[in-house]
């Protein structure tokens, strides 16, 4: 898995690319705590290139959810393909994650 950090707007955007799972999970683990390290709780997940999410990708996901909604921030999802997205509403966590088509469109989220 890779993944870059960028800043939109008032976010810090997580992209992700490779499929998120218990092999690798650990390595965002690692990209989400330096942000909360910053005191930066306003984040973005893209997952536009991201073909698979197991439970522990999905765990790491509403773990760092609570962490930024307890800090008033929030964990926006943006691009998820259609097996995601079923995943999230199988799930019933599709009612819990704000997903978004696009960066911008999650950016300006954070900013209403």
């Amino acid at each position: 898995m890779q993944i870059t950090q960028t800043t939109f707007g008032p976010a810090s955007v997580l992209t992700l690319i490779g499929d998120l799972d218990s092999f690798n999970v650990s390595y965002l683990k690692e990209q989400i705590q330096r942000l909360f390290d910053r005191g930066d709780y306003k984040v973005i997940i893209d997952l536009n290139s991201v073909d698979f999410i197991d439970s522990a990708g999905l765990g790491n996901l509403v773990s760092s959810l609570k962490v930024c909604m307890h800090n008033s921030g929030d964990l926006l999802i943006v691009g998820p393909n259609d097996t995601i997205l079923d995943l999230l509403r199988i799930t019933k966590l599709r009612d819990v994650f704000k997903v978004c088509k696009t960066v911008e469109e999650a950016a300006a989220v954070f900013k209403e």
